[in-house]
Formats: C-alpha cells, sequence, structure tokens
C-alpha cells in the first residue's frame, strides 16, 4: 500500500524503493510505492502547530484515536491554500531522483511508476478541525457535542481540495506518466460505515460520493493517474470501526460511478479493505456478499492479505472473488505497512506475493 516501518525507512528513499522492489520476488513491476510518514499524515497534523494561523482548540498529543486534538483558525485570519499544502513537491523531487537511479541499475523497472500516496482533502480537514469529533469510532454524541468543528471543517474543504490539486498538477507537469497517485480515504469509508449502523446511507452516501468523485475528477483534469485507497483506519494497528459486511464500499462505489462516467472518466482501480486494525479477513461468505451488487466495471484490488496465514489470506480472495462474480486486479494488505515491525511486513509482502500469483479455487 506504501508505508513501511520506521526501521525500513532509515536508508531513506533509495532504501524504501529498493525493498518494494527486492519484495517482487521476479515478477513484473509496475509501480513502487514511496510514502514520505510511517503514521500517514501525523507529521502533517502535527505540523499545523507551526503555522500561525492555526491554533488548538481541543488539546490532544495522537498518543491514541481518544487523543486527537482539534484545531481552529485564529481570530481575524483567513485559511489559505499554503496552510494546508502537504508541502511535498520538493521531497517527491527527491523520490524521483531516487527512483530514476533505481531504474538505471535495474532495466527491469524501466516501465514502471512511482506510487504516491495522496490523502483525500476531506480526510485532512476533519483531522485537521475536527479531530476530536472524528477520533474514537465517530461516536454519534460526541460529534453532536463537536458539531461546531465539523462544520469548520466542511467549511474549509475547499480550500484543501485546492491546495491538494495545486501540488498533484505541479508533480505531474514535472513527471507527468512516471507517477500514479493512490487517492486515500478512510472517512468516506467510516462515514458509510457509521451510516449503516445508523440506517442512514441514504441520506449520507449521496453527499460523501460526491465530494470522493469530486476529487477524483480534479484530479483527472490536472493530468493524474489515480488508483483509490479505502480503509478503515488504522493508527497503531487499530480501525476507527469494525464494519459487519462488505455493503458500506459497495454503496459509496456504486453512487461514484456514474459520476464518473458522466464526466467520461474511466473507472480506476480501488482497493476495498476487507480486513481492519489487527483482524484478519473474514472468512465467513456472508462478509462478502454485497460486492454481488458492486458495479461491475470497477477494478478491484481485494484487501484480504495478512501476514499471519498465506492460506487464509488465499481463502479470503477466493471468496472475495466469487462474491464480485470475476477476478480480481489485484491483491493488497488492508492497509500500509508502516504500523508493523520489519519481520511482519517482510512476512505479509511475501503473502501478497503469494496470493496474487495462485491460481485461486472454489472453497
Amino acid at each position: 500500500m506504501g508505508t513501511l516501518p520506521e526501521k525500513l525507512m532509515a536508508g531513506g528513499d533509495s532504501a524504501v524503493l529498493s525493498w518494494f522492489a527486492d519484495q517482487s520476488a521476479g515478477w513484473p513491476v509496475t509501480a513502487i510505492p514511496c510514502d514520505l510518514d510511517p503514521e500517514w499524515i501525523m507529521d502533517y497534523l502535527r505540523g499545523r502547530r507551526e503555522h500561525d494561523v492555526f491554533e488548538i482548540r481541543t488539546p490532544g498529543d495522537y498518543a491514541d484515536y481518544g487523543d486527537f486534538p482539534s484545531y481552529g483558525l485564529r481570530k481575524g485570519r483567513t485559511l489559505e491554500p499554503e496552510h494546508v499544502s502537504m508541502g511535498r513537491v520538493e521531497r517527491i523531487d527527491q523520490v524521483l531522483a531516487a527512483f530514476d537511479a533505481l531504474r538505471r541499475e535495474r532495466p527491469a523497472l524501466a516501465e514502471a511508476k512511482v506510487q504516491l500516496s495522496q490523502p483525500n482533502p476531506l480526510d485532512l480537514a476533519m483531522f485537521v478541525f475536527a479531530g476530536a469529533a472524528v477520533s474514537g469510532g465517530l461516536p454519534v454524541g460526541k460529534a453532536l457535542r463537536h458539531s461546531d468543528v465539523v462544520v469548520r471543517a466542511l467549511r474549509n474543504l475547499p480550500v484543501f481540495t485546492e491546495a491538494i490539486v495545486r501540488d498533484v498538477a505541479t508533480v505531474t507537469e514535472r513527471y507527468g506518466d512516471r507517477v500514479v497517485w493512490q487517492l486515500e480515504s478512510p472517512i468516506a469509508l467510516l462515514s458509510m460505515v457509521k451510516a449503516q449502523q445508523l440506517g442512514a446511507q441514504w441520506a449520507l452516501g449521496p453527499l460523501v460520493a460526491r465530494q470522493l468523485a469530486g476529487v477524483l475528477i480534479r484530479m483527472r483534469e490536472v493530468g493524474a493517474d489515480t488508483v483509490v485507497h479505502l480503509c478503515y483506519g488504522d493508527y497503531q494497528h487499530k480501525s476507527l470501526l469494525s464494519p459487519r459486511d462488505l455493503a458500506p464500499a459497495v454503496n459509496l462505489l456504486n453512487r461514484v460511478a456514474p459520476q464518473l462516467r458522466s464526466r467520461d472518466i474511466p473507472l480506476p482501480p480501488v482497493h476495498v479493505p476487507c480486513a481492519f486494525g489487527a483482524e484478519p479477513a473474514p472468512l465467513e461468505p456472508e462478509f462478502y456478499t454485497p460486492l454481488r451488487k458492486l458495479d461491475p466495471a470497477w477494478p478491484l484490488i481485494a484487501g484480504v492479505v495478512a501476514p499471519e496465514s498465506e492460506d487464509d489470506s488465499l481463502h479470503a480472495r477466493n471468496l472475495f472473488e466469487r462474491a464480485a462474480n470475476r477476478p480480481v486486479h489485484g491483491v493488497a494488505t488492508a492497509c500500509g505497512l508502516g504500523r508493523c515491525t520489519p519481520e511482519t511486513a517482510e512476512r505479509a509482502a511475501a503473502h501478497t506475493v503469494a496470493v496474487a500469483r495462485a491460481t485461486t479455487t472454489p472453497t
């Protein structure tokens, strides 16, 4: 998915890229990930304290999900895109330089791309302005008590979107099709899980899908090659919510698909997580049954691989494909490997390759 344990990142970008290339076990590589933060966006969130436009409204130090702070704007200040940009363009230049050097050393990677993770602006806005409301599993009572910060996050969402699109456009202009962007949106999927629990997918689904589709459209307009990564949260290897089946993901994607088609945008590959936190992908067929209703045009990456068991991971892939009634585009773990030990990350990578190359059989 992109992230690696901090110990494996100690050697810099070249070491990260080489690690992923080495795990391919001789299979052709289409893209190599190189994430810049093993904890996804923790560096970004802490970095907001360095901008004098922000102040802490609800304290927290990110010790766990219950310790997420909420920022606010200082009196008289107006939020601008430069205040919420991820500021990664120069770092991405360094990643591409390391990647070019690796490709010169390894001719087999001549056609490969670099995969860069890009959090959905919705996630950035919510975790900056409404961290206290979204932590702890999106509790309704707590969210209502903090409804002002949720409103603040949504009001400023266009600024986050503009900041992200500008950065993506700059990188795309420099490197063209040598980069593929992994658009990551835990909040979109978690919102649908919470809506399922409350019986409110009919109300929340169109809003969440419109936002996600809108970002995909904007990224397409600036020429970005994109894949979608859905997630249930994985901070400290714990999920924010535990799904009872894949209906929330199916509902979300079925609402996004027609909006992309209306703009003649092909549906990008999408990672559908089945495991969550420390829990492996379920082995009950009922969990995967909603995939029968998924728009068949989505290229699916099944997030079924666990480091604990190659056999169970393959069994989960079988259940996923049987419910979807088609082979998957790819397989992956449910989230990145940044919260793993190096040894666990290596097992996860090995199981991913093994499950990908295996011929699935009825189970």
